[in-house]
């Protein structure tokens, strides 16, 4: 009688287990990644493309600036659409290995005399944040609003140049 029982309790739970088995080898199929160690995982590059424009760049650009200093300050635009030939856009695509994506863009726009009109910018990350972002040890960045000109750090001239 007892031998009986724990027969019938025994194949009950391999019943069990044989079913729990299918539905996490049906999830193991859908989602590999989840269950291989990350040792045993081949190596993905991070991939970089465009213009890397950092929130510096962009707190130089001044209404009125010539097309030529927008390029010396930002380089060459990646998309210069020949139907409007007075915007240029940068754009900055980095893929990590681990699929995290991140875009960001620039656009720039000039008047009728190639003279900066406006420009569009998502938020950019500083000179340091961009070094440490391409490094891969930080994996986002926190804009940052830009460091006030204090006396002490103020140049120069400034500082001699009486004010009116």
């Amino acid at each position: 009688m007892f031998t009986r029982q724990l027969l019938l309790a025994v194949a009950g739970l391999a019943t069990a287990a044989s079913l729990t088995g299918c539905y996490t080898m049906a999830d193991a199929w859908e989602n590999p990644n989840d269950y291989v160690p990350y040792y045993l995982r081949p190596y993905k590059a991070d991939v970089h493309q465009g213009n890397l424009v950092t929130s510096d760049m962009v707190l130089q650009l001044e209404k009125g600036m010539s097309d030529a200093q927008v390029q010396f300050l930002l380089g060459v635009p990646l998309v210069r659409d020949q139907f409007h030939p007075n915007r240029w856009d940068y754009v900055y695509f980095l893929q990590r290995g681990n699929g995290d994506r991140q875009l960001r863009r620039l656009t720039v726009f000039f008047d009728e005399e190639r003279r900066l009109d406006h420009w569009i910018s998502d938020p950019m990350p500083n000179e340091e944040q961009a070094d440490q972002l391409i490094l891969g040890n930080i994996d986002t960045f926190v804009p940052e609003a830009p460091k006030a000109q204090t006396e002490e750090n103020a140049p120069a001239d400034a500082a001699s140049t009486p004010a009116p």
